[in-house]
């Protein structure tokens, strides 16, 4: 069993335990409900980012040849194991593509071009270990990494592929059939299939650091420590424009239409309605409709900070028990996972949260990445003279919503 699938059976088991005991009555609920919930709540989260995550670095093509017990599998996993993402960057500070080597190899064996890495290899390796310098004087500790803000684009339900050379097209059928009792002579209603067909094109996406030479002598790992950052970096990147979109595109238009410019269908809740719990339970049970979502657990719920601290931070019933907004909804049997960096604050024109519906949601958000990254010596400025070697990751990638109608979005209003 690969790691993804593990991943995906223990999301399945949790989101079992999590319906179980929301189903559970009132009046049998143990002393120990909330807190059940909270852990119960905070695993799904987890581990749907984890999924995302695993999705996103194509874990399940790679694990599907890793695994083989073919000529093909095997040479997979040796060259795998022998690869070091360190030489791909020490070649790059070079000024060149990987000549040699385990990496050359893999690059051949994935069809990788000349002056690319697979993008596969920035997918683990996320322990953090401690490093020591056995001849220097000074003995390391534990790297310590950037903190991000994470990411929650697949909480949402958008779904993470990755794509060969070329314009990856994804058909969705929008009309067919009409299933109808028919009488002995009667014939069937003719009805014509319509397919529709979204077809993303990719846009260039790049994550740029400036490395000194004295570091890459005097600190071991600093190779292992600058991968940790750009696949970080570029997770999170990529995370934030699903929702926001490309602000930083200088073209005539921006290469992302992000959740809060794409069409997607925007509901409000007013300013005096967003501190009510029956209130803000009745905007999101609107969505239950049998068709998109069949529970409240089936709408998939990304907030912006303010919202979640708005949430929290609000008494719903200070009379009889001081309950929280938030603990409202969730002994309701909602969920959601706050994300940084969208809208902060809750006033009119804000947006509070993206929602996606789970039944059908799979492949209705696609974020497309490519499968080959690249590495590039920064040969302008005036770096070279202070002992510094800059180095930009590319990569490329798009967003594409073939089905919109499975996406929301809540705007605060007056």
């Amino acid at each position: 069993m690969t790691r993804l699938q593990k991943l995906q059976l223990r999301q399945s088991e949790v989101r079992v335990d999590l319906g179980k005991l929301l189903d559970t009555p009132e009046a049998e609920r143990p002393e120990t409900y909330s807190d059940d919930l909270g852990k119960l709540t905070r695993e799904v989260r987890s581990l749907e980012t984890d999924v995302g995550a695993a999705i996103a670095a194509g874990e399940d093509k790679v694990a599907e040849i890793a695994t083989k017990d073919t000529s093909e599998g095997r040479e997979y996993r040796e060259l795998r194991d022998n690869v070091d993402f360190g030489r791909y960057v020490s070649a790059a500070m070079s000024g060149h593509g990987v000549t040699n080597g385990a990496e050359l190899e893999l690059n051949q064996h994935l069809k990788i071009a000349d002056g690319y890495f697979p993008l596969e290899l920035l997918a683990g390796k996320t322990e953090m270990r401690a490093l020591r310098d056995g001849d220097a004087q000074t003995s390391q500790g534990t790297w310590l990494d950037r903190v991000f803000h994470g990411t929650a684009a697949e909480n949402v339900g958008i779904s993470f592929r990755p794509v060969g050379p070329g314009i990856a097209a994804y058909p969705v059928t929008t009309a067919g059939g009409n299933p109808q009792q028919r009488g002995r002579t009667q014939a069937a209603d003719e009805r014509t299939y319509t397919v529709a067909v979204t077809e993303i094109k990719p846009a260039r996406r790049a994550v740029h650091g400036i490395y000194s030479i004295e570091d890459d002598a005097s600190l071991p790992g600093i190779g292992a420590a600058i991968e940790r950052d750009m696949r970080m970096a570029m997770a999170e990147s990529v995370d934030l424009a699903v929702f926001n979109g490309d602000g930083g595109a200088n073209e005539n238009t921006a290469d992302i239409v992000g959740m809060k410019t794409a069409g997607i269908t925007e509901a409000t809740l007013t300013q005096s309605n967003k501190v009510k719990a029956d209130e803000t339970l009745k905007f999101f049970l609107e969505y239950v409709d049998g068709q998109y979502a069949a529970s409240l657990g089936d709408v998939r719920i990304v907030t912006s900070v303010g919202t979640n601290v708005l949430w929290y931070g609000s008494i719903h019933n200070s009379a009889v028990d001081n309950q929280s907004i938030a603990q409202f909804l969730m002994a309701s049997g909602l969920s959601w996972t706050a994300r940084g960096g969208i809208d902060a604050a809750t006033t009119n024109g804000k947006f509070g949260a993206y929602i996606g519906l789970a039944r059908g949601v799979e492949g209705a958000g696609i974020a497309a990445v490519w499968e080959q990254g690249q590495l590039v010596r920064d040969i302008y400025g005036s770096h070279a003279t202070k002992g510094e070697v800059g180095l930009t990751l590319n990569y490329l990638w798009q967003l594409a919503f073939p089905r919109s109608d499975s996406f929301k979005r809540l705007k605060f209003v007056s």
